[in-house]
């Protein structure tokens, strides 16, 4: 078998496995599959602060709901049951330092 004739074979299976891939052919960069996980870091940055949250200030507060906004859309592309546990504790995290953002600008 020619070189030409093995490759074309070897890419052709590898791009169809990455087609059927259920991780979306994260699998293909290693990059990719680090990247997918970059959001649990920040949800867990985010998340372990709401045990300080009426130590925060008004502004450090804003900035902690803001990265909750920021963090959603990509707990959203998750598989329908990471994305259903996540994006619910990410709300009750959210909701926290809203509340407590607001108790703090009406005193």
């Amino acid at each position: 078998m020619s070189r030409v004739v093995f490759l074309t074979i070897l890419l052709g299976a590898f791009f169809s496995l990455a087609a059927h891939s259920p991780h979306d052919g994260a699998f293909l960069l290693p990059g990719a599959a680090y990247a997918q996980e970059d959001w649990k870091k920040e949800f867990d940055d985010i998340c372990s602060k709401t045990q300080d949250a009426m130590a925060f200030s008004p502004g450090e507060l804003r900035s902690l709901v803001e990265r909750c906004n920021r963090l959603r859309p990509l707990i959203e592309k998750l598989d329908e049951t990471r994305r259903k546990v996540y994006l619910k504790r990410l709300q009750m995290c959210r909701d926290l330092f809203s509340f407590v953002l607001e108790s703090k600008e009406k005193n």
